[in-house]
């Protein structure tokens, strides 16, 4: 049995959504100011008048609904939601506008000349991060070199990503480069941006029907 090391986790990572992007949850109006592939946390005026209420929300045209826990509310205004389901392909859309939205940010975050940017086709349409194969692979920076191993359970490392298997390697050697040119927070999105694939693979959230 493979184990984890004490420098690997399993939890997926969220983004903070700048500016927050409206929706519902519930009957009620809602600002969703973070979200991942297992949750998000929103933002209300009104109490939440169940525990189990489903998130709708729109991104690029593309409507995107997911079946939720309320797990926390805070203040009585920020609730955080554990996403139990994924309503017919919300999930493959979620994971699309995470995709495009953590690629933005790295990119926003790193303005030194030449670096090159996020490989432009690595979540939608592309076997590099979007992959059905059962198997992941982690790419962990060590002491200015990168080791890369077949896994079969997918922890983000500290330092480096995991992500689900691929036979291209020449998009996940850019990826790498662009780890290396990236700052703490930036590492941060760049696993989280890894997550998708792992999440895709593992069907996570689950699918259900409408």
């Amino acid at each position: 049995m493979q184990h984890m090391r004490p420098d690997e986790r399993r939890e997926f990572q969220r983004l903070a959504l700048t500016p927050p992007i409206a929706g519902t949850l519930g009957s009620q109006s809602v600002s969703i100011l973070e979200i991942g592939v297992l949750g998000a946390r929103v933002k209300h005026d009104d109490d939440l008048d169940s525990e189990h209420l489903d998130l709708r929300f729109s991104y690029a045209g593309q409507q995107i609904a997911m079946k939720c826990q309320v797990v926390r509310t805070t203040g009585g205004t920020e609730s955080g939601l554990r996403f139990l389901a994924a309503v017919d392909d919300s999930g493959n859309k979620l994971r699309d506008m995470l995709g495009i939205l953590v690629s933005k940010e790295i990119d926003r975050r790193r303005t030194s000349p030449g670096r090159e940017p996020l490989p432009s086709h690595t979540v939608d349409g592309d076997n590099t991060v979007r992959g059905a194969d059962a198997g992941f692979l982690t790419y962990r920076f060590e002491s200015g070199r990168w080791i890369k191993r077949s896994v079969f359970l997918p922890e983000q490392p500290s330092s480096g990503f995991t992500v689900a298997r691929s036979s291209d390697s020449d998009e996940m050697q850019r990826l790498c480069r662009v780890y290396e040119a990236s700052d703490e927070e930036g590492r941060r999105l760049i696993r989280l941006f890894a997550e998708l694939s792992v999440s895709d693979a593992l069907e996570i959230p689950p699918p259900v029907e409408s």
